[in-house]
């Protein structure tokens, strides 16, 4: 063949091209055509690497086969051919990822991948062709064409590809799911356009198999156990006419060294469509069975799980399934802030939002590994973030139970590490250790299970619980491991390799962290953002009455916290939950019907009850003093952000067996050396709220820590930095430690002179009366409150209350039920008034009530849905005299609709006035009612941008003749909203309602000459409209020219803006004769690119007003 039949940008425009390959093929191997060689000319142009290519293509040749017309046979050089063509499907389609099939015909068929498949090795295979014809060309012709060549996914049973005669079979190189199809039929049934009979060659038989030699009906097929051993697949195409076509081919097995080509093509010469297809799939009677050695490894890993995760560790034995509950994950986005400079690495945080909104974004525990997104064979990392206490440790014992159980059947194999106890003895350890070693130890095949989980990582779940505890990970090592097997390294770098997808990659990684660490400096993707956020009041109440379930006080208990509004706020966090349960359990048990009023009594008295069981009069000063060794060390220990300890570390043999015995510390084991197996003990905090109280403790009552040194430990001067979030509860404690030198308790702890704690306190009080309150942001404010709550001193809450500014913005800023609560304590003491903005901050229904309704806040803002959504519970409840108050309080202006959700929540607002009227005025003898916000908005922004803008304008259109008092609309965004000419003409409908509206800012809206009549139009009957701008749309001419014949009408008009529109010197000159005419306008702004500078200054200079 001649080299200009060549394409002359080689093998891409050639499997692109209607060229039949099998044609090329032909007459390209030179055996086919007697020479040895195969000479061909090249022109100069072609691309070399093409050439050489195909001018080595030793693929196919023709012989004739008397009846049955042409036989090809595929030649030697068939392997070399098969990997060209691979490489080169690769480099088209190289977007796409590689995918294995669960089964042969369960899922979908992605075509585009069974074409890059074991692509390496094939044998030498006959194959009989009944016409030649092209594949690529065949599909077409059926398909017209419109329809790609590469047809992306085939759904099953319904299996086409192309819509015609095109038909490609997948093979698999080993099973992925559990069960392996050992022979598979599949059944078509085709138009008949004449008797055809073909016979098909098959890879490893050496004579061609007749349809009539195989017993195959048109219902099924029954096995022929005498054409191969290894699994086949088997393919019956049934005609109309009753004549049928079977391929049956051998299923590839991991043992098998041969290969075939990863889709086999079969051309039904020219049948127009598929009729009818069904797929009917006989599954195999063994299922695919695991090697041994990795079988019992799983088992003994779900066995494991199965009895460390049953129960909780809480004072008294309660089961994980009694206790758990679910409902507290939302999916939560985030977004990059910079530095305060441009040095400053850009951080991500979450977003924060409205109760409403998070709660649209709900997920159960079975949801969390759902949709992940990104690429099939690439780490997938999913990031749970949530307040110390928030029951992180607690979803993924839920989660590896769950998986011993039989869910999340994605993942073969689950491992659970926490990254405080891993990284304690800071030693290297390999990948095979990491997941080996760890948790369960092979009895036998370490080697082969470990080479099972290489080939299998999309098997593998990894839990990282605690990534705060990989201390200094800002500065993140990356992994320089090779040998996964052999190669060893520290946790971190070896944590670092799984992040960055050099070991594992395709596996799934979970990791837990807080909200402030640091986790996206070391993750660079991120495929699902999860916070926990804590129990609502409901699912409180549902927590505690499971708590006591079963036992003699569980209805008075449940009273009893509820009766603690502070405590019971305490209880949305998941382990102040547990820890309210537990005293509340002792006081009733003492016959006591109070609770204590703060967190700090709460834990005073529980470290008590702890204590009492193992103290003796002889023990205890002994138990003094190894309360004061242990403070000590929860102290030392939080200030390296560590919970944990080696056993050699702690002060004496006396604090560890104490700390044991009460319950402070828990055991725990790691591996010291990876070769020899041989383990090290240490000890951790049971909780971080424990080890929090005794660091505050320490500092309270130890001799080295002076008075005048206190006040550095406390968070609120704007020149420090907040502490990290380790020692979160610190500084409260500290207060409300400070405050209690006359408890019985707290002087049953130590034997110390109380006046080195009254020394302390005194300079606390001195340190709180310099404070600027008033200049605090709102972070350091709320934990002033809270320490100041803590102290329970009338003076000191007396003395903030009259500190604080007058307006209190908590935008942006998360209040969780404590915060509402100290803030509400504060604000009804002081005889100031308040304005609070609670925009974005996610405050619960209950605390909104409760701080609405104080009389000395006048006025409020938050998040439309959440005030919709309070509105309509007090219209349930029917308190229609708050409702009315509250409406009152509540300001909307200036408003700004920045997405659809804002637009819906404000039409919302407007529905739920008319609705308001009736009841309002029957409570408040009113003949008509409105919602003042509503009544009082002047200026509103629009802002959706040009995906939901004309959507969302639209269906604002509809409320704006409910804002009677409306100046300011402003349509111009940084994304344009482009509400183009049907927005322009719905606005414009409306423009008699609005009799107050001074500025109309349409700039950047895609309006033109069409929307810009309709504008014209009706813009008279703006009464008050000072401010016009169309800057930046597509008007011309005759738009201008519409706009200067409505300008005398418009009064009280002042400034137009039309620049950077399509209007020439024609329409310029129209404006220009109109502003004549209008005396009253002041500037007329016109500079447009398709004015001529020389024009645009002549008209300047006949009037001033036009601005250039």
């Amino acid at each position: 063949m001649d080299s200009a039949f060549m394409p002359e940008s080689g093998y891409l425009d050639l499997l692109h091209s209607e060229i039949d390959p099998l044609q090329l093929y032909t007459l390209f191997d030179p055996k086919s055509s007697g020479n040895e060689e195969g000479d061909f000319s090249a022109d100069p142009e072609v691309d070399a690497s093409s050439y050489d290519q195909l001018n080595n293509m030793d693929f196919l040749c023709t012989t004739e086969n008397g009846e049955n017309g042409d036989e090809l046979y595929l030649s030697s050089n068939t392997l070399e051919a098969y990997a060209r063509i691979a490489e080169l499907a690769e480099y088209v389609l190289k977007d796409q990822q590689e995918k294995q099939v669960e089964d042969t015909f369960a899922g979908n068929l992605n075509l585009d991948d069974m074409s890059a498949e074991n692509t390496e090795k094939f044998v030498d295979m006959k194959m009989q062709k009944c016409h030649k014809r092209s594949f690529l060309g065949s599909a077409e012709s059926c398909s017209g064409a419109s329809e790609p060549k590469y047809k992306k996914i085939v759904e099953v049973p319904a299996l086409s590809a192309g819509n015609g005669n095109f038909l490609a079979m997948p093979l698999s190189s080993h099973p992925v799911s559990s069960t392996s199809l050992t022979n598979q039929h599949v059944s078509f049934a085709v138009p008949a356009t004449g008797v055809l009979e073909r016979s098909f060659i098959i890879p490893g038989f050496s004579a061609p198999l007749i349809p009539e030699c195989l017993p195959v009906g048109v219902k099924g097929s029954q096995e022929n156990r005498g054409f191969a051993d290894p699994p086949q697949q088997i393919i019956n195409f049934v005609l109309e006419n009753g004549t049928s076509d079977v391929i049956i081919y051998p299923v590839l097995t991991s043992s098998m060294e041969t290969l075939i080509p990863p889709s086999f093509a079969v051309s039904l010469c020219g049948l127009e469509m598929f009729e009818e297809v069904q797929v009917p799939i006989i599954p195999s009677e063994e299922p695919f069975k695991r090697p041994k050695p990795v079988e019992a490894f799983r088992t003994s890993l779900m066995d494991y799980f199965r009895d460390m995760c049953k129960s909780v560790a809480t004072e008294r034995e309660v089961t994980l399934d009694h206790l758990f509950v679910d409902g507290t994950l939302v999916q939560s986005q985030t977004e990059t802030k910079n530095g305060k400079n441009s040095g400053k690495t850009v951080e991500k945080e979450l977003v924060t939002c409205s109760l409403q909104g998070k709660e649209k974004t709900a997920l159960q525990t079975s949801q969390i590994f759902q949709n992940l997104g990104g690429k099939d064979l690439e780490t997938k990392v999913v990031v749970v973030l949530g307040k110390a206490g928030m029951g992180k440790s607690i979803l993924v014992q839920k989660i590896c139970q769950d998986w011993s159980n039989g869910e999340f059947s994605q993942f073969e194999f689950v491992f659970w590490f926490d990254c405080e106890q891993m990284s304690l003895p800071e030693k290297r350890y390999s990948l095979k250790d990491l997941l080996l070693d760890f948790l369960v130890k092979p009895q036998e095949g370490s080697k082969e299970i470990f080479e099972y989980i290489l080939q299998n990582p999309a098997k593998v779940l990894l839990a990282f619980d605690g990534f705060e505890g990989l201390h200094d990970h800002e500065n993140f090592p990356r992994c320089s491991a090779v040998q996964p097997e052999q190669d060893l390294c520290g946790i971190k770098e070896l944590l670092s390799g799984l992040i960055q997808k050099k070991l594992l990659n395709g596996c799934t990684l979970l990791l837990t962290a807080r909200p402030k660490d640091k986790v996206f400096q070391c993750v660079s993707k991120v495929d699902k953002t999860v916070e926990i956020v804590g129990f609502s009041p409901q699912q409180r109440e549902l927590y505690i009455t499971k708590y006591f379930e079963g036992l003699p006080c569980c209805g008075r208990a449940l009273e009893l916290i509820k009766e603690s509004e502070y405590l019971f706020s305490h209880c949305y966090s998941p382990v102040m939950c547990r820890f309210v349960c537990f005293l509340c359990e002792t006081v009733l048990e003492t016959g006591d019907q109070s609770l204590p009023s703060t967190l700090t009594t709460v834990f005073l008295k529980f470290v008590q009850q702890k204590i009492i069981p193992v103290q003796t009069d002889v023990t205890a000063v002994q138990n003094q003093e190894s309360l004061a060794a242990l403070a000590r060390t929860a102290w030392c220990l939080g200030e390296k952000h560590r919970n944990a300890v080696k056993r050699d570390l702690l002060p004496s043999k006396e604090v560890k067996e104490f700390a044991l015995k009460c319950g402070v510390f828990l055991p725990f084991a790691f591996l010291m050396h990876s070769d020899g197996g041989e383990e090290e003990f240490g000890s951790t905090f049971s909780d971080f709220v424990i080890q929090n109280f005794l660091g505050a403790l320490h500092l309270t009552l130890a001799e080295d820590i002076k008075d005048k040194s206190i006040t550095k430990y406390l968070p609120f001067s704007s020149k420090k930095k907040k502490p990290y979030n380790w020692l979160d509860l610190v500084p409260r404690f500290l207060a409300g430690l400070l405050f209690l030198q006359d408890d019985p308790y707290f002087c049953s702890l130590s034997n110390k002179d109380v006046n080195q704690t009254t020394k302390k306190q005194k300079t606390f009080l001195k340190y709180i009366r310099r404070l600027q309150i008033n200049e605090l942001c709102p972070e350091r404010l709320l934990e002033l409150l809270h320490c100041i709550y803590e102290t329970q001193s009338n003076y000191l809450l007396q003395h903030v209350s009259l500190r604080l500014k007058p307006d209190l913005s908590f935008l942006d800023v998360i209040l969780t039920p404590p915060d509402v609560h100290v803030l509400h304590s504060v604000l009804k003491r002081s005889k100031k008034e308040f304005s609070l903005d609670l925009r974005n901050s996610s405050i619960d229904t209950r605390g909104l009530k409760h701080l609405v309704a104080l009389k000395n806040v006048t006025s409020f803002r938050a998040s439309l849905g959440d005030t919709v959504r309070l509105w309509k519970s007090l219209e349930q409840a029917k308190d229609y005299e708050l409702l009315r108050v509250s409406t009152e309080k509540f300001v909307l202006d200036p408003f700004k609709a920045k997405t659809m959700k804002d637009v819906s929540d404000l039409s919302d607002l407007v529905e739920l006035q008319e609705k308001m009227s009736s009841c309002v005025e029957d409570a408040s003898g009113c003949s008509s009612y409105e919602i003042p916000a509503l009544k009082n908005l002047r200026k509103l922004e629009f802002a959706l941008g040009p995906v939901c803008g004309l959507q969302g304008f639209l269906k604002l259109v509809e409320i704006l003749a409910a804002f009677p008092s409306l100046r300011h609309l402003d349509l111009d965004a940084l994304s344009e909203n482009g509400i183009g000419d049907e927005g322009a003409k719905s606005l414009s409908g409306v423009f008699p309602t609005l009799t107050s509206l001074e500025v109309l800012n349409l700039s950047q809206n895609k309006i033109t000459d069409v929307g810009a009549e309709k504008l014209a139009t009706a813009l008279p009957s703006l009464s008050s409209l000072k401010t016009l701008s169309l800057y930046n749309n597509s008007i011309c001419d005759f738009g201008a020219e519409n706009l200067a014949k409505a300008l005398p009408a418009m009064a009280s008009l002042r400034v137009l803006d039309v620049q950077y529109n399509k209007i020439t010197g024609v329409g310029a000159q129209q404006l220009t004769d109109s502003l004549r005419k209008c005396p009253h306008i002041k500037n007329l702004l016109m500079w447009n690119t398709t004015i001529p500078y020389g024009v645009l200054e002549h008209l300047q200079q006949l009037d001033s007003r036009i601005s250039l």
